[in-house]
């Protein structure tokens, strides 16, 4: 049985405000724990917050009581970003979306078609550790680790009449959608020439996938373990065997705001934060396989033949060019990545 993870929340802490001396109640007499309060997309009950709370209960353990972690769970991407910027929030599990408002350059690494293995994304983070790390500084913030989300393919339901998806043009026939401010996802779209695809949140991709009108979501392009876990691989019935892209995230926080957790706790918190991102990462990847061999065994598999992955590669490039050329992704930061992964092949 496949493990239960909630994919929308990738491992990150991105603090927008510095936290506050923000003070948990406490006996008479006793000094009130140092509160960082910090939001996830995931369910309290997934392998996400288990990991989450785990790495609450370290830290509380590590400090001797003096900091605390105050997990919000099942928070919506948008609303999380907001709450972080009038500081209901200290930070939150954001998406590489999420993460890319503020270094937009971080989307480097999941550009489609640039990685086919996990190995060779590890391969490209080390190897440009240092543009992400002074990217990010740059922006204010330190990396304190990364994550995965998981391997995209392309799944869709075929309707009476309509060819199986095998090159990027048969997309027209379809109704496709991108995440609101994904980028790469809209523009992917526009390079095929599908101008009539859905702008939509995650919450609501359920409801315009369950649909069975004419212009009804019949596409996604997502992990395994995103479509089992939300629910959507029940509104499909093939999947295409190669791999879109790798999804990443990364624990972050602002330099301000980890400056201000008190010197007892920062190193605590920043090496068990480290930790419980290694913990997911690992997790994650292991799920996200276990979910598509399970896909493959009760979904139509669509195998691709050269000449057909050739067409997609030459959409995936397309793409890949005009995030640099349109300055979504810095110069430097593309050039670093796109080397990294060619000779990490």
């Amino acid at each position: 049985m496949i493990r239960k993870v909630a994919i929308t929340g990738l491992v990150a802490i991105a603090s927008l405000v510095s936290p506050s001396a923000t003070k948990t109640a406490a006996a008479e007499g006793e000094s009130a724990a140092y509160q960082i309060k910090l939001g996830t997309l995931a369910p309290k009950q997934s392998s996400w917050g288990k990991v989450f709370e785990s790495w609450k209960r370290t830290v509380k353990k590590d400090t001797e009581g003096k900091c605390e972690i105050d997990w919000s769970y099942g928070k919506d991407e948008g609303s999380m970003i907001a709450d972080m910027k009038s500081g209901n929030l200290h930070g939150g599990a954001l998406t590489a979306t999420g993460l890319s408002k503020i270094y937009g350059g971080v989307v480097a690494l999941q550009m489609p078609g640039l990685v086919q293995t996990w190995a060779q994304l590890d391969a490209v983070r080390n190897t440009t550790k240092g543009t992400f790390d002074k990217g990010f500084d740059d922006a204010g913030y330190k990396i304190l680790g990364w994550g995965d989300v998981g391997i995209g393919h392309v799944m869709y339901r075929k309707g009476d009449g309509k060819p199986d998806i095998k090159t990027p043009d048969q997309l027209k026939q379809y109704h496709p959608f991108y995440i609101d401010g994904d980028d790469m996802g809209s523009m992917f779209l526009s390079a095929v020439g599908h101008s009539s695809a859905k702008k939509l949140t995650v919450p609501n991709i359920l409801l315009n996938i369950q649909g069975r009108s004419a212009d009804s979501v019949d596409v996604i392009t997502t992990p395994a373990i995103a479509a089992e876990q939300l629910q959507w691989s029940a509104h499909v019935t093939h999947v295409i065997d190669m791999p879109i892209g790798f999804g990443i995230g990364g624990l972050v926080m602002a330099n301000a705001a980890y400056r201000a957790i008190p010197e007892a706790c920062r190193q605590k918190f920043a090496d068990s934060g480290k930790a419980a991102g290694e913990v997911l990462t690992q997790t994650i990847r292991g799920v996200d396989a276990e979910a598509w061999e399970g896909l493959k065994k009760t979904k139509t598999v669509i195998t691709l033949s050269p000449e057909e992955r050739g067409a997609w590669q030459v959409k995936f490039a397309e793409v890949r060019n005009r995030l640099k050329s349109e300055n979504k992704i810095d110069g430097g930061t593309w050039t670093a990545v796109t080397n990294a992964a060619a000779a990490a092949k």
